[in-house]
């Protein structure tokens, strides 16, 4: 590399290390309360899946909007009660078509891990802080190299079904990398992704599609649009000692937005990853979830970590994070100035 190119490339790294640092110690984090959180490793669990004769009690309680993910398998003292150790393999078969619920298994891939969530917020901001222990292997490696680690969150007000299930209302089995993902040929023929030129499906809410190409009525989308339905994503990638965040939003599809209301910043060291999110408090734009004291926002966490992509990540039961108010998490107020 010349020499000029060489002291961008310091110069940019420090930077990126600099403002790491300086949005990191706008709160005091070593003061504030952690949650653990348990991922699961799901394979090919999808929404279609929860609501199947293949789920057998649990579906019939989703389609009543009875109980909740964490009500049937994850008790009061955080025991799973999931056979995960045998998803990860690709020996368990569901009950009644007899699928595996990883038909490409990662060898030694372990079938949960645990993170660390935090939350406060002040006049202006809410942030929101997770660690989880990782070899770094996005972090450590050259871009070109390695897919990126990465963290992301989805985030919802209002809708019941999503504080209940969480990102399993929006993964589907015809998404990207799932059993019944159709062909890209398949959907560039469908005029929607033409029009975006994209081959591949993406996530979207159960309540907008019947399927990846069956949206629901204009004036369905519309009153769920505007009763909340929209579900606000957050993601921080890790790639070659830099970060990168991203916000977006899920509805009839996953679409990035080019104007983000939120920043994003993280590190990796011995002790693993650190990922700090930070949005203004406010209503923000018609795709984010308002963000306002004494509101409780329901939360699902993933985390793809080791170079994996697309589905073969961890995922976390929703829980809730509160404004000043009682929640899974109670984020409180601190004073920054």
């Amino acid at each position: 590399m010349n020499r000029p190119l060489f002291m961008l490339s310091v110069l940019m790294l420090l930077a990126s290390m600099v403002t790491a640092r300086a949005f990191a110690s706008e709160i005091d984090w070593k003061s504030t309360p952690k949650t653990e959180v348990l991922l699961i490793y799901p394979g090919v669990t999808s929404w279609e899946f929860l609501s199947s004769e293949d789920h057998r009690l649990g579906a019939r309680a989703i389609k009543r909007g009875r109980k909740s993910c964490r009500h049937c398998h994850l008790s009061k003292e955080g025991e799973l009660d999931m056979d995960v150790k045998h998803i990860v393999t690709g020996a368990l078969k569901m009950k009644r078509s007899h699928g595996t619920f990883e038909p490409d298994p990662i060898p030694g891939k372990a079938p949960t891990m645990k993170a660390n969530l935090q939350a406060a917020y002040d006049n202006d901001y809410l942030y929101l802080r997770i660690e989880w222990l990782s070899g770094g292997n996005g972090w450590k490696e050259q871009a070109s190299t390695t897919t990126p680690d990465r963290v992301s969150l989805q985030l919802n007000g209002t809708e019941p079904y999503f504080r209940r299930y969480g990102c399993f209302i929006s993964c589907h089995a015809d998404v990207d990398s799932m059993p019944k993902s159709p062909s890209a040929k398949s959907v560039l023929a469908d005029r929607y992704y033409n029009n975006l030129g994209r081959d591949n499906v993406r996530l979207y809410a159960y309540y907008a599609k019947d399927a990846w190409n069956k949206p629901k009525p204009a004036s369905e989308l519309k009153k769920r649009r505007k009763d909340g339905g929209v579900i606000d994503l957050w993601s921080i990638e890790f790639s070659a000692k830099e970060t990168k965040s991203m916000d977006g939003a899920i509805f009839s599809d996953r679409l990035w937005q080019k104007n983000s209301s939120v920043e994003g910043t993280g590190e990796w060291s011995a002790t693993g990853y650190s990922a700090i999110f930070k949005r203004k408090l406010g209503n923000g734009g018609p795709d984010d979830v308002p963000v306002i004291e004494g509101s409780v926002l329901s939360i699902s966490i993933a985390i793809h970590d080791n170079g994996t992509a697309q589905r073969k990540h961890y995922v976390s039961f929703p829980l809730t994070v509160g404004l000043g108010v009682d929640a899974d998490l109670k984020a409180d107020k601190v004073n920054t100035e």
